[in-house]
């Protein structure tokens, strides 16, 4: 058993167990999407998404055996790394079926997405200390925590704007489709503006400098998409209404590619 990942985690992880630990949550990430993308049909074919299983490019059935496949392949690879990591990834692969699955269905409210995505985030940043047993320093865990809350209160949201029609049509009782998309933006803004000055008055307040630049990534990202949520219009494209999404996807990379360019202390 791979040292530092069947209990708490050692400083020093073997570069094998880093490998197939990101290989693990990769494939069960893969999962959770594909399974979604199964399930999800109906409505983006409503709404005019160009995912593979709407466009037809990949068979229902197809996707469906291959989720399940990665998802086994999780769990085998997770239990190689001790019982830990094989109950965090066992954990993952659940949200993301509770998220879609027919009968279950957490996508279909809002608060319920907000809550299966906080989760998720929580355990991929938890799976990732474990299998990288990286020192559990502060800022590592103030980034943890900010970013977990950009994916749930604003990725959560946001990715609902250009969905609205079709999601109505297939039942779903998101925000966007209760409220309209005007009071969407004005909570997705006030969410992403949250988000990004608490972590930049965290940095600043626990003497965090590693958080700085990474916090300054975050506000412009939330100022970004709070403008580009604010004045859409119903009229709007489905790319227009996509933007929000766009920017809360490209802010959440660039803040952890600014934030590994960071020394670790």
């Amino acid at each position: 058993m791979v040292a530092g990942t069947a209990g708490l985690p050692s400083v020093a992880a073997a570069p094998s167990a880093l490998v197939l630990g990101s290989l693990v949550w990769l494939a069960s990430v893969a999962f959770t999407y594909l399974y979604n993308g199964v399930t999800d049909i109906g409505e983006d074919r409503a709404n005019g998404s160009r995912r593979p299983v709407a466009r037809g490019d990949l068979p229902v059935a197809h996707a469906r055996r291959i989720a399940w496949a990665l998802a086994v392949f999780a769990l085998a690879g997770a239990a190689s790394l001790g019982h830990v990591m094989f109950a965090v990834t066992l954990c993952m692969i659940a949200l993301g079926y509770a998220y879609s699955a027919p009968g279950i269905s957490l996508k279909s409210r809002t608060p319920d997405t907000i809550a299966v995505v906080v989760a998720s985030g929580a355990l991929t940043y938890f799976a990732g200390w474990l299998a990288g047993a990286a020192p559990l320093t502060a800022h590592l865990v103030v980034l943890a925590v900010a970013m977990t809350l950009w994916m749930g209160l604003v990725g959560a949201v946001a990715k609902d704007f250009s969905d609205a029609q079709g999601d109505a049509k297939h039942g779903r009782r998101n925000w966007t489709v209760l409220w309209g998309g005007r009071v969407t933006a004005v909570i997705v803004s006030v969410g992403a503006v949250a988000v990004g000055a608490g972590l930049l008055l965290c940095a600043a307040a626990l003497a965090l400098p590693e958080l700085l630049v990474p916090a300054g990534v975050v506000l412009a990202g939330a100022l970004a998409l709070a403008v580009a949520a604010l004045t859409a219009r119903p009229g709007d494209s489905r790319s227009r209404r996509r933007l929000p999404y766009r920017i809360f996807m490209i802010t959440q990379h660039a803040t952890h590619l600014v934030a590994l360019a960071q020394p670790v202390s």
